[in-house]
């Protein structure tokens, strides 16, 4: 389906398209060639997209696809999909309380009662002071990190481990 909405934004060649998905959804795992124009055919063959001629470059010929009027249908359907609930309930209380106890500029107010018995529900004392200490311990770098200028995203797994030991 990700090719399909790739395809939505304008006309590509497969190799345009394998780029593009590596590069929005790739998380350093490219999508193999095969895929891509085994998915192009399918896509193809099911009237959601539809080849081009074939045009001369720089290797062999490359094939244009274009989405049809089919394959926009199926796009905006799949984009009008609810996202399932990939949270646990008391994930998603965890989340409220990290959330609420994050937002300075529009909730001044703190945690409100809902949220704290969302989690009182789910969590006990213990388990509570834990995930608090975390949000802000979460804060305080986030706040550090606007003092000094850091450069968001610039954290790279594993750049730490000469420190663990």
């Amino acid at each position: 389906m990700a090719l399909l909405g790739l395809l939505d934004r304008e006309p590509s060649h497969g190799y345009d398209l394998k780029r593009d998905y590596d590069a929005y959804f790739g998380r350093g795992r490219p999508l193999p060639f095969g895929q891509v124009y085994a998915t192009l055919a399918r896509l193809a063959r099911d009237g959601k997209a539809v080849t081009g001629d074939a045009e001369p470059g720089a290797g062999p010929d490359r094939k244009r696809y274009t989405i049809t009027q089919t394959g926009k249908y199926e796009v905006e359907a799949w984009l009008g999909e609810p996202i399932p609930a990939e949270f646990t309930e008391a994930e998603r209380a965890a989340l409220a309380l990290t959330e609420e106890g994050t937002r300075l500029a529009d909730a001044h107010h703190g945690v409100s009662d809902e949220t704290w018995a969302q989690v009182r529900k789910h969590y006990d004392d213990d388990q509570i002071a834990a995930l608090v200490s975390l949000v802000a311990m979460i804060n305080a770098t986030n706040r550090l990190a606007v003092i000094v200028r850091q450069k968001g995203g610039s954290y790279e797994p594993g750049m730490f481990t000469s420190m663990a030991s």
